[in-house]
């Protein structure tokens, strides 16, 4: 198990440590707990040095909002109204 106050992508770490599965507590943004799943050959030095290393990217959620907020700004940067980009769109 280990601790950590850093940005941390669970997704991301476990690819990092080969996908092996992670279980985290992140109920407190200042001591998140992460321990290798069940069945994991992780090491709990495997997993210490990984979130020392560790630098949260965006989740693809977040990637999926970024790029849509950009396309939309950009389609308002060329002229179209809000009534058009909805119909682009299809309504969303």
């Amino acid at each position: 198990m280990a601790t950590t106050s850093k940005e941390i992508n669970l997704e991301q770490l476990d690819k990092e440590l080969g996908n092996q599965g992670l279980c985290a507590d992140f109920n407190d943004p200042n001591n998140k707990i992460i321990k290798p799943a069940d069945n994991s050959t992780v090491t709990e030095a495997q997993l210490e040095a990984a979130i020392t290393a560790h630098v949260a990217g965006p989740t693809e959620a977040e990637v999926t909002q970024l790029n849509r907020e950009q396309g939309l700004a950009k389609l308002k940067e060329l002229g179209f109204t809000d009534d058009q980009i909805s119909a682009l769109l299809g309504g969303n």
